[in-house]
């Protein structure tokens, strides 16, 4: 019986330390296998990435991006993912929903749901649309996390087509949650 009791404590435990996302996906917790780590070139944060994507490392005044892809598959079979440290104020307050639908509005996309939880202890927030671009459906999930009073980080998961939407994102929910902030 106290096996039981133990066994029952753990799965509780397990379970509560799942992103809400990733509740929101059912997603399984599968480690993403065969990855490099990636350094953005402003040394603020590192993520595991698979070492047979293409990834691209970009900066300016303002941010610090890595961004990714499976370019040996079908874009709707794989996603994309964008990864940036950013310089500047992040509050989720009204002007911050207005800016999220001023983006929806002008990339004709639809608000499908949206929430708030941490990431790395961090105040976070995300939202989840769905639009069409070039022929293809696809559904896009914005993450934004404040770091401190001047940083913020973010990641954008564009997943392209109908089939497998919530293993694709499940996916690259894992691959952020390798990220580790460097300052």
């Amino acid at each position: 019986m106290k096996y039981l009791y133990l066994i029952l404590l753990f799965s509780i435990i397990s379970c509560s330390n799942k992103f809400e996302l990733e509740k929101r996906f059912d997603c399984s917790t599968s480690k993403i296998k065969n990855t490099k780590q990636f350094t953005d070139f402003r040394k603020n944060y590192k993520i595991e990435i698979p070492k047979n994507w293409k990834t691209n490392l970009y900066y300016n005044s303002f941010q610090s991006e890595i961004f990714t892809a499976d370019t040996t598959k079908q874009l709707t079979k794989t996603y994309i993912l964008d990864t940036s440290f950013n310089l500047g104020e992040l509050k989720f307050d009204t002007s911050f929903i207005k800016k999220i639908d001023s983006v929806l509005i002008a990339n004709d996309l639809e608000l499908v749901s949206y929430g708030k939880e941490k990431f790395n202890k961090k105040p976070s927030y995300w939202y989840l649309s769905k639009g069409n671009k070039k022929g293809f459906t696809y559904h896009q999930l914005d993450f934004f996390t404040k770091l401190s009073k001047t940083n913020y980080f973010s990641t954008t998961t564009k997943v392209y087509g109908e089939h497998n939407i919530n293993e694709r994102f499940c996916e690259s929910i894992s691959i952020q949650k390798t990220v580790v902030f460097l300052e």
